[in-house]
């Protein structure tokens, strides 16, 4: 009996330290689980935190860019554009009107979340390529379950920069009604218009074809008929070394992602492809100052970056002030990046150089304007990155007018009879102008008809003769009469002399301008790109339209040099990112 007792006192010590031990271990188990599962619910929540101010900056990322280009389609002609980024506050991007609010305490997959705008830069006025520099911090809020608030906060840093418009990737870009007929046009490069194309099943197009929806012209952005094309090996065997290369470039593969692949498409209902436009030309000014620009012909400057001196009558002060004639049939004009020319640009000739001329109102080729060392494809070729590198400096010339570009000899009735009803209503329609352009001539809704007056002069020298023998006098006037819009400033005896009966056969250049190209040509290339509004050419016997593929917004022969050609807005790029915050708080 004694030895029983003894035996149960001491079990229930054991006992109650093995509950003990059991209870300490469940406890800890149990603070062991809850531990994790807050910390999951924190992992998970900052996660999620993390996805929704990433989201937040993506979508505030787009939002800038959408509102900035709403600012830039209403501002065209200012190429300040850019000013639009310091006119900022921490919450808003942009002026009234065109102001992009960043969230504030709104809901994001869940999370609250806040965008500010912490710092903004740009490049200067006048900028190679202009460029603003925008900082963007997202910091989202979370909760978990277990009532646990977190906090991420994102840094994004964004560049919003201009690119040459892709208006230039097109061999032929009309802002309009395009058209392109005839058995004897070519495109060996793609052709676009901001409305309907029609083409005859005669035109031969070696690329694509593009027509846009455009309620303003009524137009469905269809394309009427279809063109022929040619094979890429009747492509490669016809030789031609100012067509773009081919892709494949020979029968050991591909190169140019934007050569001919040896096929025609058409592609109709496309959204418009915005034009740039040529407005206050303060800016193209500035930066040919900056760069040193230049254009000079035998040993002489002709254009210090700018050019506003007496023009070709040599009258101070006169109707063609700031006019020039540039005429490369003996020596070659040498050009150096872009110039500016107050008024019209009268041009011919062999040109040598990288640059663009912009002028204040219309150019005048009167004759062949040639390259003195050409770009050049063989097809097919086998070494194309040596193609390249021999292109790279080759010259290129852009021309760029706030009026119009017109070929060939005006002064002729027979230019008139071959393009007024290209240039008249109601193959042109009436269309908005920019203020910009009403100093010459065109009123806020112009009508069309590019054979009206437009309220300018133009200057004319008349020679006369009196007397016989030894007391013949000769004597020369200037006269001054009213101008139409295609009549160049500086009159038309000078064009006729410049210009002569010689028909055109070659352009080597960029043409574009804000209203139209017209006049007449012979058999004639046309190598570069040619975008306007509105086109009147007529030709003899053909002509080919040789895309310049260094112009390609994604070609690896694209010119990687000075020549500033008009710009629209690129796709934002992120420069940097990172995560500068995370938070984790039990609220009491």
């Amino acid at each position: 009996m004694k030895s029983t007792q003894r035996n149960a006192g001491f079990i229930l010590p054991v006992v109650l330290c093995c509950l003990l031990v059991v209870a300490v271990i469940a406890g800890g188990m149990l603070h062991y689980i809850a531990s994790g599962a807050r910390m999951a619910g924190v992992f998970t929540t900052t996660s999620q935190c993390r996805m929704s101010a990433q989201a937040a900056l993506d979508m505030e990322t787009m939002e800038i860019f959408r509102d900035f280009n709403t600012y830039y389609r209403a501002n065209l002609t200012d190429w300040d554009v850019l000013a639009w980024y310091n006119t900022s506050s921490e919450h808003n991007i942009g002026p009234a009107g065109f102001q992009s609010s960043l969230m504030q305490k709104q809901t994001v997959n869940g999370c609250e979340v806040t965008v500010t705008a912490i710092s903004i830069t740009r490049t200067a006025l006048g900028a190679t390529r202009p460029i603003a520099t925008v900082t963007l911090q997202a910091t989202a809020t979370g909760k978990t379950a277990a009532g646990i608030t977190v906090s991420k906060c994102i840094q994004e840093t964004i560049q919003y920069a201009f690119q040459p418009s892709t208006v230039f990737d097109y061999a032929y870009f009309i802002n309009n009604l395009g058209w392109f007929q005839g058995g004897g046009v070519r495109a060996n490069g793609d052709i676009r218009s901001n409305g309907d194309l029609n083409l005859d099943g005669s035109s031969w197009v070696n690329g694509r074809a593009y027509a846009a929806v455009n309620a303003a012209l009524g137009a469905q952005g269809l394309i009427n008929n279809t063109a022929r094309h040619q094979t890429l090996s009747q492509y490669w065997a016809d030789n031609n070394q100012r067509a773009r290369p081919s892709n494949p470039t020979s029968n050991n593969g591909a190169y140019w992602a934007m050569g001919y692949d040896g096929t025609y498409t058409a592609n109709e209902q496309q959204s418009q492809l915005l034009m740039p436009y040529l407005g206050n030309l303060n800016t193209y000014r500035e930066i040919a100052t900056t760069a040193g620009s230049s254009i000079k012909q035998h040993g002489k400057t002709l254009v210090n970056a700018c050019y506003s001196d007496v023009g070709p009558s040599g009258v101070t002060n006169g109707a063609d002030q700031g006019s020039i004639v540039l005429d490369g049939t003996t020596y070659p004009i040498i050009i150096d990046g872009p110039v500016v020319i107050d008024g019209d640009v009268i041009i011919k000739g062999t040109v040598s150089g990288q640059g663009a001329i912009y002028s204040g109102r219309n150019i005048y080729i009167v004759g062949n304007l040639t390259y003195s060392d050409p770009p050049s494809w063989s097809k097919p070729d086998t070494t194309p990155d040596h193609t390249v590198k021999n292109n790279e400096g080759a010259d290129m010339l852009g021309l760029a007018a706030k009026g119009n570009i017109v070929l060939g000899n005006y002064t002729s009735s027979s230019w008139l009879s071959s393009v007024k009803n290209y240039i008249t209503p109601p193959f042109v329609s009436s269309y908005e102008c920019d203020a910009s352009d009403a100093s010459i001539g065109y009123p806020s809704t112009f009508n069309g008809n590019y054979t009206a007056y437009d309220g300018g002069k133009k200057l004319d020298s008349v020679t006369t003769t009196t007397g016989w023998g030894n007391n013949r006098v000769t004597t020369t006037t200037i006269t001054e009469t009213n101008r139409r819009y295609y009549e160049c400033s500086a009159g038309n005896t000078l064009i006729n002399s410049l210009a002569g009966n010689t028909a055109i056969t070659r352009i080597d250049g960029v043409l574009y301008n804000n209203h139209a190209t017209m006049g007449t040509v012979g058999a004639c290339s046309f190598n570069g790109s040619l975008v306007c509004r509105d086109e009147g050419i007529s030709y003899s016997s053909n002509v080919y339209f040789n895309w310049d593929i260094r112009l390609g917004s994604q070609s690896q022969d694209g010119l990687n040099v000075f020549i500033n050609f008009p710009m629209s807005p690129s796709t934002p790029n992120v420069v940097s990112w990172q995560e500068i915050q995370h938070t984790a708080t039990q609220e009491d």
